[in-house]
């Protein structure tokens, strides 16, 4: 072969080369850095548990990236929810999964047209894509409903509590700090059935303390009401904007019945 046919050959070689390093390059470059992994609506735990199983899975698979956990409320939802559902889901991947907490970020997602849970992929540097119908509502009253949970007779720290009281207060906790005026309630309804006053009085003092303790919120700022009785023990959680609202006790008359 003459050295100009050499050359020729050489030529091509490398001209294919550069073309296969650009399609690797192109492709690197334009890397999906995040990516919707599931999405669903409010589900029965057995499902929610099953599709969170398969995004620890995959993350577990991929170590650079994190889950994304993004919940959409609706406008009749509390504005707590959001929060409460995707510390639900962490809690979960984190305590019977196994993943390391730094490796889950919860996000509020806001509100939708309706109540939506998304699971999200995500490389560094990414971020998922906003639902096109979400917004803020910066809408608030003088004094609204934040939140709402079941009342526990747990003795333990809040630490290795269920996820639902502390998804609730963390929310909580947030929001008083962004609204350094607002004054927080708790209100805690005892079961008719159970949840009697102690376990009331109990989750008020716990709760107040947990707020204080970690959020650093102001003992003057966290009023405790006992607001009397409800069918099922509940705490909920108010936040006053000006001065004199307080919240709106709805409970009903209970005598319990002698044997």
């Amino acid at each position: 072969m003459s050295k100009r046919s050499t050359g020729w050959v050489c030529l091509i070689v490398a001209i294919c080369l550069a073309l296969q390093l650009g399609q690797f390059v192109f492709a690197q470059s334009g890397e999906q850095r995040a990516r919707k992994f599931d999405e669903f609506g409010d589900i029965l735990a057995s499902d929610l548990i099953a599709r969170l199983d398969n995004l620890a899975i995959q993350v577990q698979n991929e170590p650079n990236t994190k889950a994304f956990l993004v919940v959409y409320r609706t406008r009749r939802d509390l504005p707590g929810l959001s929060n409460r559902y995707a510390h639900r889901m962490k809690s979960y991947m984190v305590n019977s999964r196994g993943l390391p907490p730094e490796r889950i970020v919860t996000v509020d997602g806001g509100e939708a047209s309706c109540l939506t849970q998304e699971l999200w992929i995500v490389l560094p540097g990414g971020a998922p894509q906003p639902r096109p119908d979400a917004y803020h509502n910066s809408y608030q009253p003088s004094v609204y409903k934040f939140d709402e949970h079941h009342l526990s007779d747990s003795d333990g720290d809040y630490s290795y509590w269920q996820e639902y009281p502390l998804g609730a207060l963390e929310a909580f906790g947030q929001e008083l700090q962004k609204h350094r005026r607002a004054i927080g309630y708790l209100v805690a309804y005892q079961g008719a059935q159970g949840n009697g006053p102690r376990v009331a009085q109990t989750m008020l003092r716990r709760e107040r303390n947990f707020l204080i303790r970690e959020f650093g919120i102001k003992p003057s700022r966290i009023k405790t009401i006992a607001g009397g009785y409800r069918e099922w023990g509940t705490m909920e959680l108010w936040i006053a904007q000006e001065r004199g609202a307080v919240p709106i006790i709805t409970s009903y008359r209970y005598s319990q019945r002698k044997r």
